[in-house]
Formats: structure tokens, C-alpha cells, sequence
């Protein structure tokens, strides 16, 4: 297998990134100022990080990278799936430029657990993919934020609990 190496976005993934930043009512300067993208071969998807443009010189020079940067989550196909880091740094815009949606006490449980919460336990509500945080402003993960049959809920898509249910 060959060696991962970071590499500069294609414009195809750049749009697939820029259309995410634009999905959540941001610039991409507002998710990161060097994406580049970790190139595994024949991997199916590619890692995506932000990396300070001082540093790319000097990783140019390694035979092989395994991250790079901060990292903001992994283009597959046409879809950018955000990562966890990405919600944190995201997560000081809330209630400033950013939607976020915020859970109650009991909402933060059942969402660390991945477990749908229902509009009793949602501050804030979003409509779509958001970052979703505590009362105290404290980024939780990413959930989707669905309207269905008059409910409101909050549906988990990647949240910290998933480190100790299934990838810790």
C-alpha cells in the first residue's frame, strides 16, 4: 500500500467544501485557512485538515503523513462529513453567526448517548446539520436538527459519547 501524503484540495472538493461552509451560513474562511487534503491510496474517502500554510514546507518533506493540522472531518464522493474538532472551533460563533442548536441538562445526556432529543429538551433549535452545544456553550457534536409531523427533534450524527460506545 503506499504512503499517505497531504496534498492540495482539488477545486471539486474545495466547491464540496464551500458548499458546506455556505450550508451553515459561513464563508470557508470561517472553517479553515489551508484545507488540505490527507490522500490515502485507495482509500474511499479523503481526511481534510487545516493546516497552517508555515507548516506545508516542512510536511512536503516527510515520506508520509497520518494527520496534519487541525482536522475538520473527510470529503466521500460530493458530501464533506464534519468532524468533531470542527465543532469545536466552530462552537464560539454560536448565537453570533452561527445557529447552533443548545440542550438542556437532560437533552446533553440523551444526546452523548446517541439517542434522539425531542424538542423538551432543545434551548435552541436549528433546522438541518448544526453544531450542537450545552447551556454552558460547551460543543457536544454535530446533530441534525428535523421537523417531522409537528415534532421537533434533534437527531445525533456524530457526537463525543461515540468515542467511548464505538470508537475508543
Amino acid at each position: 500500500m503506499g504512503k499517505a501524503r497531504l496534498r492540495r484540495l482539488e477545486e471539486r472538493e474545495l466547491r464540496v467544501l464551500e458548499g458546506f461552509a455556505s450550508s451553515l451560513g459561513l464563508k470557508l474562511s470561517d472553517i479553515a485557512s489551508n484545507p488540505m487534503a490527507l490522500q490515502v491510496p485507495r482509500s474511499r474517502y479523503v481526511d481534510v485538515f487545516d493546516v497552517p500554510e508555515h507548516l506545508v514546507e516542512l510536511l512536503e518533506q516527510l515520506d508520509s503523513h497520518y494527520a496534519a493540522g487541525m482536522y475538520l472531518g473527510y470529503l466521500e464522493g460530493d458530501r464533506f462529513k464534519p468532524g468533531l474538532p470542527l465543532a469545536r472551533k466552530l462552537s464560539r460563533l454560536c448565537g453570533v453567526r452561527l445557529c447552533c442548536i443548545v440542550l438542556s441538562e437532560e437533552g446533553e445526556k440523551r444526546f452523548l448517548y446517541g439517542r434522539i432529543v425531542w424538542e423538551s429538551n432543545v434551548v435552541n433549535w436549528c433546522d438541518g446539520l448544526s453544531v450542537v452545544v450545552n447551556t454552558l456553550g460547551e460543543p457536544l457534536g454535530w446533530g441534525l436538527g428535523v421537523s417531522e409531523e409537528g415534532r421537533r427533534f434533534v437527531k445525533p450524527v456524530w457526537d463525543l459519547g461515540w468515542y467511548l460506545r464505538r470508537g475508543g
